[in-house]
């Protein structure tokens, strides 16, 4: 018969034999029955995942360029900026159209002409119409015009001065080699400086605030004051309840300030996500830049003087683009998926770690030393290293897969209802956002399970699916103390989260609201983005270290439960403050009061 939890760590008061009662480990004085490897399968098997990212990324990068992307192509099919293109582009890297005709026809209506198969050539900078003349813009010096790149760039792209009449003749039908500027365009790039400057204008965006932009903030204003009346009118109904989870919430608040590591410790695996995800984005504008540059294949009929041949050639005026294989296309497939499994074992080393420096913590009845704040994290995460990597793969890899296929299924939904094959039909809608609310459901509900399953696997030492299966059978065997505690906190939880939100966003308005903004080249057309984008960073910044006071309580909760379900429902280990507020007699006589 397989001993209990209590009475296992009950055998093990000390460290390993032959160290010192000074120089045990916290690690080492708990949770320290008979541990092994758990669920290697799927260790190996995530190891064998990064291998194959590492050789799909190193694809990507041997193969892709990003200034495909970027930059675009010219009518020669070279990237705007590539210094190994022929001529050398490595200062041209912007694309203008060339031919002003090319370009209004693109946008008529029921244009057989598309403005991707229209002449472009690489500039350092779009060149602007001439008041009282004509600017011209020629293509790259080549054949019977002899000059160099250099020269071509200090003329502003114009040497038609020195044509021939006929290739004259030739630039005034909109043949080339040179075009007249007609359209005013901009350097605009991803995010365009001069495209900022025409929105915002001359004057002082706060001296001339729109009735638009009125309206918004009033929206924003009461939307917020609905928000505050909703939470306090709800703070009071629940009050009572509030103060059970608050004592909860004291708990894990002490846990964490004997634990100090806790504080800190989001900081570490959200670094390692943050670094992750810039090679990650990297590797995958490498990928998406890796296809075969092919010529369109279009019915377009246009002409255009070729320079190499002394004459108006019009056998083919169709671009460029990137053509994707089948072997690229499955590369950039596995390496968007492959981003999620990565994510999720991130995620849940990190749940393990902290919920085993908590559960440290609740088994020694909160007796640790303050020379040893930071050893239980790092026992926690040794446990984690030599013990339970495996059974964390393969949660993590429960939840990919969950996340994948709901992922796939809201993508077919979307391409389904673009090409209006979805029925319109009264029952027809019904399934159709009916099975979208169960797969959030389920979706929901495996996050629950694996959150769960990892804090028992930091407590037990048990396999994924073991301790996902006392985990859920914990929790339904003491739903009336779990629910009461962990609705109430999450709800306090989230109050916190907003304020913290509200406090930004609020300090970010006062200081946009003083005269550094307000004038000159840093003014500012309108608060709402910026106060809105420091609102979500807070939130979002906030909802960061929250979660080391969500897993605390989580730990705490089943350890409690765990505790009572070996001392036939009376918790040994638990704090006083806990056992009031968590114990059978006050839920019964809560039950019998409601």
């Amino acid at each position: 018969m397989e001993r209990p939890l209590g009475a296992m760590m009950a055998r093990f008061p000390g460290g390993d034999s032959g160290a010192g009662e000074g120089e045990v480990a916290i690690g080492e004085r708990i949770i320290k029955h008979k541990r092994k490897c758990r669920d290697v399968f799927f260790l190996v098997l995530f190891i064998a995942f990064c291998v194959a990212m590492i050789v799909n990324c190193s694809f990507g990068f041997n193969q892709g360029n990003p200034l495909r992307l970027t930059y675009g192509l010219d009518y020669k099919g070279n990237v705007c900026g590539d210094k190994h293109a022929n001529p050398d582009l490595r200062e041209l890297d912007v694309r203008y159209w060339m031919n002003p005709n090319q370009v209004y026809e693109s946008g008529l209506k029921g244009s057989q002409f598309a403005l991707a198969d229209a002449r472009t050539i690489c500039l350092m900078e779009c060149p602007i119409p001439s008041d009282d003349g004509l600017n011209w813009v020629c293509d790259y010096p080549e054949g019977d015009i002899r000059m160099s790149m250099d020269d071509w760039i200090d003329r502003d792209y114009d040497y038609y001065e020195f044509l021939t009449p006929e290739m004259r003749n030739s630039s005034l039908q909109l043949q080339g080699p040179c075009y007249p500027v007609i359209f005013p365009s901009v350097n605009a790039g991803w995010i365009g400086h001069d495209v900022v400057s025409v929105v915002i204008g001359e004057s002082n965006p706060y001296l001339s605030i729109s009735g638009r932009e009125i309206n918004h903030l009033h929206a924003m204003a009461v939307f917020m004051t609905i928000v505050m009346i909703i939470s306090i009118l709800s703070s009071i109904a629940i009050i009572r309840r509030i103060l059970m989870a608050t004592s909860v919430l004291k708990v894990a608040a002490k846990v964490i300030r004997e634990v100090q590591a806790l504080i800190v410790f989001p900081v570490f695996p959200y670094t390692i996500l943050a670094i992750f995800y810039m090679l990650w984005f990297s590797a995958a504008m490498h990928l998406f830049s890796s296809g075969q540059i092919i010529k369109n294949d279009c019915d377009a009929s246009c002409c255009s003087y070729d320079l190499k041949s002394n004459r108006v050639s019009c056998d083919s005026c169709c671009g460029y683009r990137m053509h994707y294989t089948p072997h690229i296309s499955a590369a950039i497939l596995f390496h968007m998926f492959g981003c999620f499994w990565a994510t999720q074992f991130i995620i849940a080393c990190s749940t393990t770690v902290a919920a085993g420096s908590v559960a440290s913590y609740y088994w020694t009845r909160g007796e640790i030393s303050q020379n040893i704040h930071f050893l239980s994290v790092f026992a926690s995460m040794r446990r984690l290293i030599r013990y339970s990597l495996g059974s964390v793969a393969l949660g993590s890899l429960v939840l990919f897969i969950v996340e994948s296929t709901r992922f796939v299924l809201d993508s077919l939904r979307r391409k389904l209802k673009h090409v209006n094959t979805i029925p319109e039909g009264r029952i027809e809608k019904m399934t159709h956002y009916s099975s979208k609310c169960m797969l959030g459901c389920v979706d929901w509900t495996m996050r629950s399970i694996n959150r769960s399953g990892y804090v028992m696997i930091a407590i037990t030492g048990k396999g994924f699916c073991k301790s996902s299966s006392i985990a859920t059978n914990l929790i339904m065997s003491n739903i009336l103390r779990i629910g009461k505690v962990n609705v109430i906190g999450d709800f306090i939880l989230f109050l916190g989260k907003l304020c913290v939100g509200l406090f930004c966003s609020l300090f970010a308005f006062l200081m946009l609201d003083t005269h550094k903004y307000n004038s000159a080249h840093n003014r500012i057309s309108s608060p709402m983005f910026p106060v809105l984008v420091c609102w979500g960073l807070g939130y979002i910044v906030a909802t960061l270290f929250f979660s080391v006071v969500e897993i605390s309580i989580d730990t705490v909760i089943l350890s409690f439960c765990q505790d009572a379900d070996e001392h036939q429902g009376s918790a040994h280990y638990a704090p006083p403050l806990l056992m009031e507020t968590l114990d059978v007699s006050d839920t019964q006589r809560l039950i019998q009061g409601s």
